[in-house]
């Protein structure tokens, strides 16, 4: 009948009416799900732009774009904060003291020149032969200036031949200070490769000279001196040959004792054990004088004003 409607009409009716809202439903889903995909991509375009620029910033660009540069790829970065490294220079607690460690390593003043041995063996036989054939005490003096020489810088045969001299000549003590003729009696006392029967009575005979001059106390002066801060091996028997000949010089030890602090009174002291020990303890403790590079610094000097002759 005209009046009535079919079921066909009513499916497409319904079908005019739903079309618009499933065409919005998608339209929806597919804004939302793009947003979110370009936003991410842009960021990931941002970092590795980011990067890459820091990277060749150092090829081409000035210092301060590279700063904003870093800033920048910091502050927009996506990776976390703390996996960033941090590139710091490490603060210098003393920047004084190692400026000067600096120079002193660079100075070339510092640096010790090389001598040659053989001239100063050279040197040290002028001088034993200018001394054995000199007329005059100005020329035995000059002599035994030219083994002083050598002694200053280090060669052993001039310290022993002014050691075992030094008590008996003249000549000897004019130009070789006692401090130093102690030090080169003391030197192989000291070290049990080079200690003889010969090195010990030079020793001693040099203990007995001060001893008779009323000089003990420039004596124990100068082999505390020269002993601070020795710290080659075998220290304890080097030490008990050094006291058991001082025991053989009246005096000797009360003098050393007044210049250890754990000795006590060394106006009766005895070369005892029990001082061998406190001795021992004392030059352990103390820091080394640095003599042997005044004197090689003296010793240069005399050498350069016979090279200038």
């Amino acid at each position: 009948m005209p009046g009535e409607r079919t079921p066909f009409q009513h499916l497409i009716r319904l079908a005019i009416i739903l079309a618009p809202l499933l065409i919005g439903c998608l339209s929806w889903v597919s804004y939302h799900h793009f947003v979110p995909s370009a936003g991410q991509s842009k960021a990931a375009a941002a970092s590795t732009s980011s990067a890459k620029s820091l990277e060749t910033a150092h090829i081409d660009a000035p210092a301060g774009e590279v700063s904003r540069d870093a800033q920048s790829a910091v502050t927009f970065s996506v990776v976390p904060l703390r996996s960033v490294s941090l590139i710091t220079t490490p603060v210098d607690p003393d920047p004084v003291a190692s400026f000067r460690q600096l120079i002193a390593l660079t100075d070339p003043a510092r640096a010790a020149p090389h001598i040659d041995p053989r001239k100063l063996r050279a040197i040290a036989d002028r001088g034993v032969v200018g001394y054995a054939s000199a007329k005059t005490d100005g020329d035995r003096a000059r002599a035994a200036g030219l083994i002083q020489t050598a002694a200053l810088v280090g060669l052993p045969l001039a310290r022993e031949l002014l050691a075992r001299n030094y008590s008996q000549s003249e000549a000897v003590r004019s130009v070789v200070p006692a401090n130093d003729a102690i030090r080169y009696a003391l030197g192989p006392l000291m070290d049990p490769a080079l200690t003889t029967e010969d090195s010990k009575q030079a020793f001693l005979a040099l203990g007995q000279h001060f001893a008779m001059q009323r000089q003990l106390d420039l004596f124990a002066g100068q082999i505390i001196n020269s002993l601070r801060g020795d710290s080659r091996p075998q220290l304890d028997y080097r030490i008990d040959t050094l006291v058991d000949l001082l025991a053989r010089v009246r005096g000797a030890c009360g003098a050393l004792a007044r210049l250890v602090p754990e000795a006590g009174d060394g106006s009766d002291q005895e070369c005892s054990l029990s001082f061998s020990g406190k001795l021992r303890k004392h030059i352990e403790m103390t820091t080394p004088a640095g003599e042997e590079e005044e004197s090689k610094r003296r010793g240069l000097v005399m050498l350069s004003q016979l090279d200038g002759r």
